[in-house]
């Protein structure tokens, strides 16, 4: 975890150093779009190239499908309610820096409308094409259209690297987005407990549904959910507390939520508003979905994605430890 804060922080003076030049805006915006995009391809690449996994996916697929779905469905109905009624100073956006709005891409001004390299996009087509990328890897990777040894290596946390130094650079942009941090006071502590309990919300309506035709007990089906997006961490946990079959739904539940978290911020915007998609990024709002975050809610909700991703991180092997502890 140090070595991603490092890298937002690092990103950080560069981008206050561009700040006024556009065309260093520029190649950030795209930058961060195609690294978007290749991260997905390559996470789905690993998942179709998995045979285990691809094997099993049509029982265990559908319950962790299910969990990560309404896990994100409670994260942003817990958003909605959070922008409405407690900050509601958090849907302003970013804190001006004085330059024109059309000259950074990270302003939050109409979201959804327009993409980081400046081109036009609407809201369901940009999630749709995001999402083809990662639709598209996997299919390489189950169809071994690609080498092996790609899906194996390390390609896909260089690219997290780069995003997270050029999240730091869209933060940079505009350091005023700080300020956020003293506006809100204790109530920071307000969106990563939202993360949680719209989490276990939408696990606890997961296992209802679930029940009537999978095996699984609430605590299981909680502690799955509890990953928060940190489908790494969640899968060693329950994997070496004995159950390896659970680390597979948590792997693939955790997945799903990190996917959605990438596609669908354009939406959850516009119908939940700006924390919508930094609560459903969970534990991974930190880093894979930093750059969507700053792109479609601004550098203020950015600033809050780091604060809660560091938060649910440091409590995803409190919280799913104890919660497989129940069973």
């Amino acid at each position: 975890m140090l070595l991603e804060m490092g890298l937002i922080v690092g990103g950080v003076p560069f981008g206050w150093m561009g700040r006024k030049s556009e065309r260093v805006i520029a190649l950030v915006g795209r930058g961060l779009t195609w690294s978007v995009r290749l991260m997905l391809f390559l996470l789905g690449l690993s998942l179709g190239a998995d045979a285990t996994l691809v094997a099993r996916m049509r029982t265990l697929g559908l319950r962790a499908a299910v969990i990560s779905t309404l896990s994100v469905l409670g994260c942003v109905v817990a958003a909605w309610a959070l922008g409405r009624f407690v900050l509601a100073d958090t849907e302003r956006g970013s804190v001006s820096s004085g330059k024109p709005r059309s000259q950074s891409p990270y302003s939050g001004e109409a979201p959804g409308k327009t993409s980081v390299d400046g081109t036009a996009e609407s809201g369901i087509g940009g999630s749709l094409l995001v999402l083809a990328f990662f639709f598209a890897g996997a299919l390489a990777g189950w169809c071994g259209l690609l080498p092996l040894w790609i899906a194996r290596s390390h390609a896909s946390t260089w690219v997290l690297y780069l995003l997270l130094f050029a999240a730091g650079m869209s933060v940079g942009f505009d350091l005023k987005a700080l300020g956020i941090i003293r506006e809100l006071k204790g109530r920071i502590l307000l969106v990563p407990f939202g993360v949680a309990a719209g989490t276990l919300c939408g696990s606890a309506l997961a296992w209802l549904i679930l029940s009537r035709w999978v095996e699984g007990g609430l605590a299981e089906t909680l502690a799955v959910g509890a990953g928060f997006g940190y489908y790494s961490l969640a899968t060693v946990i329950m994997t070496q507390l004995g159950d390896p079959a659970l680390g597979s739904v948590a792997l693939l539940s955790n997945m799903i939520h990190e996917v959605l978290a990438l596609t669908l911020p354009p939406i959850m915007v516009r119908t939940a508003g700006r924390l919508a998609p930094v609560m459903a990024g969970g534990a991974a709002a930190m880093d894979t979905c930093l750059p969507v975050i700053a792109r479609y809610s601004g550098e203020r909700c950015a600033i809050l994605a780091v604060f809660s991703g560091m938060c649910l991180t440091l409590l995803v092997p409190l919280i799913v430890p104890a919660l497989m502890a129940l069973r």
